[in-house]
């Protein structure tokens, strides 16, 4: 069984190891559910027989998720999706034209991840997926991305469109099997930001970093550092293959952890695209990173979120500066208040 089909692949969620907070971080309203009785709980990865990774990155096992929703609830199970680390999401039509079929590869280890935050009337299934099956098919259908004025991610293996122009600057981002290229809207949309804000000389933290390419997009844009972190042991390999592959390993740092690992750092850019479930988790700590004169870029968000999170970030001193928009996804830029 494929993952999925077309594989537009995003980066993967950074989530807060160890934060065992319980409040909620995105209001839910009665609009989002249907009957109680409709919904068909996930199964464990256990229960559906499926072997967890060995938790080096080299015996991943990947789960394929069904989940049926309302049309209405398309954007919001979407979220929840990405927020549980999927690698890629296809729709489909439901036997039922008011409903939509989500499929999305996930890493088994993050099905209880999942399985929390479901919505009442959510229909849900898993299975397994053979060692290497279908993995790699989406690699035949990738495309270059312009993302900004100037920023051209490549997919390593393919040659440079003929579209490119002298001075783009050009990313050749080999995602692996697990993280996104820069063809998700959101990763676009900070990059389209980082093009804006970095000056020569900056540096720049990227929590979450999935690929790589943020930061490493942002060291090609003039920035003297970049530092980014992941809890998977997996972006810390791609990300740093990807820094070599675009000549900037030199500085650009990656490692496995979340953003307690830069306590004490101070950066002028912050950049997290990453769930905004995790965005409010991460506040303190993301805000507390942020130089006097720096910017925060957070991204994630569906529009419906922007609320509660400029709400949440507005308590630690920050006020909004300018959004992006792609369709219900948003991009924001803030900075501390005067």
């Amino acid at each position: 069984m494929i993952r999925c089909a077309d594989m537009c692949l995003v980066r993967r969620s950074l989530r807060c190891a160890g934060n065992g907070s319980s409040r909620p971080a995105i209001p839910t309203s009665t609009p989002y559910a249907r009957a109680v009785a409709r919904r068909s709980p996930l199964p464990t990865a256990a229960e559906a027989g499926v072997a967890m990774s060995s938790g080096d990155g080299s015996s991943a096992q990947w789960v394929t998720v069904s989940i049926t929703v309302p049309v209405e609830d398309l954007d919001l199970a979407s979220g929840v999706l990405w927020d549980a680390g999927v690698a890629g999401i296809e729709e489909r039509a439901a036997d039922d034209d008011d409903d939509r079929e989500l499929r999305a590869g996930l890493l088994a280890d993050s099905v209880d991840v999942l399985r929390s935050a479901l919505r009442p009337g959510w229909v849900a299934s898993i299975d397994p997926v053979e060692a290497d099956e279908g993995l790699d098919a989406w690699r035949e259908f990738a495309q270059a991305w312009r993302a900004g004025s100037r920023l051209v991610i490549l997919p390593a293996w393919l040659e440079a469109p003929d579209w490119c122009r002298e001075d783009d600057l050009v990313l050749p981002i080999d995602p692996g099997r697990t993280f996104g290229s820069g063809s998700h809207a959101t990763t676009r949309m900070c990059l389209a930001e980082l093009e804006l804000l970095v000056n020569v000389g900056d540096s720049v933290a990227d929590i979450g970093c999935g690929s790589g390419v943020l930061a490493v997009a942002a060291v090609r844009l003039g920035a003297a550092r970049a530092m980014g972190v992941d809890i998977h042991t997996e972006a810390v390999v791609v990300s740093t293959a990807n820094a070599g592959a675009c000549g900037v390993a030199d500085q650009v740092e990656f490692a496995e952890g979340s953003i307690e690992l830069l306590a004490g750092q101070i950066f002028e850019i912050v950049v997290a695209n990453i769930a905004a479930s995790v965005l409010l988790e991460l506040a303190h700590p993301l805000s507390a990173a942020v130089s006097a004169t720096g910017a925060l870029v957070l991204s994630g968000v569906l529009e419906e979120q922007v609320p509660v999170i400029l709400e949440e970030f507005a308590l630690r001193g920050f006020t909004l500066v300018s959004t992006a928009a792609d369709g219900d996804w948003r991009a924001l830029v803030l900075r501390r208040a005067n």
